[in-house]
Protein backbone atom coordinates (compact mmCIF):
# COMPACT_ATOMS: atom_id res chain seq x y z
CA UNK A 1 0.00 0.00 0.00
CA UNK A 2 1.22 3.49 -0.85
CA UNK A 3 0.65 6.09 1.85
CA UNK A 4 -0.24 9.69 0.97
CA UNK A 5 2.58 10.73 3.34
CA UNK A 6 5.10 9.09 0.94
CA UNK A 7 6.77 7.51 3.99
CA UNK A 8 7.83 3.89 4.00
CA UNK A 9 5.11 1.75 5.59
CA UNK A 10 5.74 -0.97 8.17
CA UNK A 11 3.05 -3.54 8.92
CA UNK A 12 3.45 -3.59 12.69
CA UNK A 13 4.87 -1.49 15.49
CA UNK A 14 7.48 -4.18 16.18
CA UNK A 15 8.60 -4.21 12.55
CA UNK A 16 8.86 -0.41 12.55
CA UNK A 17 10.85 -0.39 15.80
CA UNK A 18 13.31 -2.96 14.45
CA UNK A 19 13.69 -0.87 11.28
CA UNK A 20 14.26 2.21 13.47
CA UNK A 21 17.14 0.46 15.23
CA UNK A 22 18.58 -0.69 11.90
CA UNK A 23 18.32 2.88 10.58
CA UNK A 24 20.33 4.16 13.53
CA UNK A 25 22.94 1.47 12.99
CA UNK A 26 23.31 2.12 9.29
CA UNK A 27 23.29 5.92 9.29
CA UNK A 28 25.21 6.62 12.54
CA UNK A 29 22.68 9.14 13.87
CA UNK A 30 23.83 11.07 16.89
CA UNK A 31 21.71 10.92 20.01
CA UNK A 32 18.49 12.88 19.52
CA UNK A 33 18.91 13.07 15.73
CA UNK A 34 17.39 11.15 12.85
CA UNK A 35 14.10 9.34 13.27
CA UNK A 36 13.27 9.15 16.97
CA UNK A 37 10.12 7.09 17.19
CA UNK A 38 7.37 5.31 15.26
CA UNK A 39 3.67 6.05 14.94
CA UNK A 40 0.58 4.48 13.43
CA UNK A 41 -0.56 6.46 10.40
CA UNK A 42 -4.13 7.70 10.42
CA UNK A 43 -4.27 7.53 6.62
CA UNK A 44 -2.96 4.08 5.76
CA UNK A 45 -2.91 2.26 9.11
CA UNK A 46 0.77 1.34 8.69
CA UNK A 47 3.60 2.43 10.95
CA UNK A 48 6.14 5.13 10.00
CA UNK A 49 9.19 6.86 11.48
CA UNK A 50 8.94 10.31 13.01
CA UNK A 51 11.60 12.77 14.10
CA UNK A 52 9.14 14.66 16.29
CA UNK A 53 8.10 13.97 19.85
CA UNK A 54 9.81 11.86 22.48
CA UNK A 55 12.59 9.39 21.76
CA UNK A 56 11.36 5.81 21.62
CA UNK A 57 12.11 3.61 24.58
CA UNK A 58 13.38 1.11 22.02
CA UNK A 59 16.28 3.45 21.23
CA UNK A 60 17.01 4.49 24.80
CA UNK A 61 17.17 1.05 26.37
CA UNK A 62 20.62 -0.15 27.42
CA UNK A 63 20.16 -3.29 25.34
CA UNK A 64 19.44 -1.30 22.16
CA UNK A 65 22.29 1.14 22.79
CA UNK A 66 24.77 -1.73 23.15
CA UNK A 67 23.37 -3.47 20.08
CA UNK A 68 23.56 -0.31 17.98
CA UNK A 69 27.15 0.29 19.05
CA UNK A 70 28.23 -3.32 18.39
CA UNK A 71 26.53 -3.53 15.01
CA UNK A 72 27.97 -0.17 13.93
CA UNK A 73 31.47 -1.42 14.72
CA UNK A 74 30.81 -4.64 12.82
CA UNK A 75 29.44 -2.73 9.83
CA UNK A 76 32.44 -0.39 9.83
CA UNK A 77 34.83 -3.36 9.81
CA UNK A 78 32.90 -5.01 6.97
CA UNK A 79 33.28 -1.82 4.92
CA UNK A 80 37.01 -1.60 5.68
CA UNK A 81 37.64 -5.21 4.73
CA UNK A 82 35.88 -5.08 1.37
Amino acid sequence: MVCPSKKRPYLSKEEAEEALIQHHIQFHHREGQGPLNVYECEYCGSWHFTSKGPISGVLTSDTARRRIQKERIAMDWERKLK
